[in-house]
């Protein structure tokens, strides 16, 4: 019988069982490993629907947590429940917590110190001279980059930091043993290799469907003290974690570019609607309290209106 942690194991691979239906059950049981226990019935009063109910049972009778763990172990991906100690403080705050994460690599991070960089994926030459000067200071400051793995913006802040020797995670829309884009294998490996962290809420085999980026954008965002919105269209990923770190109650930041590009509509709305201009690196240190490279000081989360 599947203990705790193993429970939250089949759940998220099970797939159909979020966040919210996830805090009814664990509120309804004392041990949420009575979710493989209990009747159709009894996962009902618990807060599942009926028929979602009937599908559980029914998958349940085939599910091993053996072949979960076998399959992990293979792969080197760990897990983490938000029940564990080391499961990442800041995204227990979130509206929408993942209740487990799969990672490579090493958890704990400090997230007062911590930042996304997200941005278009089709940038122009404008994006890696913006990242080059406004990157390596915060680097060289202690600051972690966490981005998406996607092309882009994404990929330059991860190979920007690692180049200058920072530690950069990356939250994936896809499980970890498929690597999305592919050519980013040996950027994850990079990363892995520099003491950065590889995660995903998605079990390891998912594939890179749509409908999981703007969901996993709500960790990127979660994870972070602030998100730096570089190059973005009107209709973009971007925008989507820009809205999630207001809804935390992160802070937005952004670089202004040329009025008359597609790409710098984004980031410009965002200035105009309130999000920080950054225009240069002691904006960013400034936003951390690490002028002059001195740590410290609390989240100054003021909100914009958009």
């Amino acid at each position: 019988m599947p203990d705790v942690r193993n429970s939250h194991l089949a759940l998220n691979q099970f797939r159909k069982i979020g966040p919210a239906a996830c805090r009814r059950l664990e509120a309804y049981f004392s041990d949420l490993s009575e979710v493989f226990r209990s009747s159709a019935l009894e996962l009902a009063r618990a807060g599942l629907t009926a028929e979602l109910a009937t599908e559980f049972v029914s998958w349940r009778k085939s599910w091993r947590s053996e072949f979960a763990r076998t399959e992990l172990k293979e792969a080197k991906i760990n897990f983490v429940t938000w029940n564990d100690n080391d499961y990442p403080v800041w995204l227990k705050e979130i509206a929408s917590p993942p209740p487990l994460l799969y990672y490579r690599g090493q958890l704990g991070i400090d997230p007062q110190n911590s930042l996304a960089v997200v941005g278009a994926r089709r940038h122009s030459a404008y994006a890696p001279k913006v990242l080059d000067q406004l990157l390596p200071p915060a680097i060289r400051a202690g600051i972690i980059i966490i981005s998406g793995l996607a092309r882009g913006v994404d990929s330059l802040a991860h190979a920007i930091t690692l180049k200058h020797g920072g530690l950069t995670w990356a939250v994936m829309g896809s499980g970890l043993a498929r690597i999305y884009p592919a050519e980013n294998q040996v950027l994850a490996d990079r990363i892995l290799a520099g003491g950065g962290t590889l995660l995903s809420e998605f079990p390891p085999s998912t594939a890179p469907l749509r409908q999981n980026f703007p969901q996993r954008n709500r960790i990127i965002s979660g994870l972070t003290r602030a998100t730096l919105v570089i190059e973005a269209a009107k209709i973009s990923g971007a925008l989507i974690t820009a809205r999630y770190c207001l809804e935390q109650g992160r802070d937005v930041l952004a670089v202004p570019g040329n009025i008359f590009s597609e790409s710098s509509i984004g980031p410009n709305q965002l200035i105009r609607s309130g999000a920080q201009p950054i225009l240069e690196a002691s904006d960013l240190l400034a936003v951390f309290n690490l002028e002059g490279s001195t740590k410290g000081g609390a989240p100054d989360r003021k909100r914009a209106n958009y």
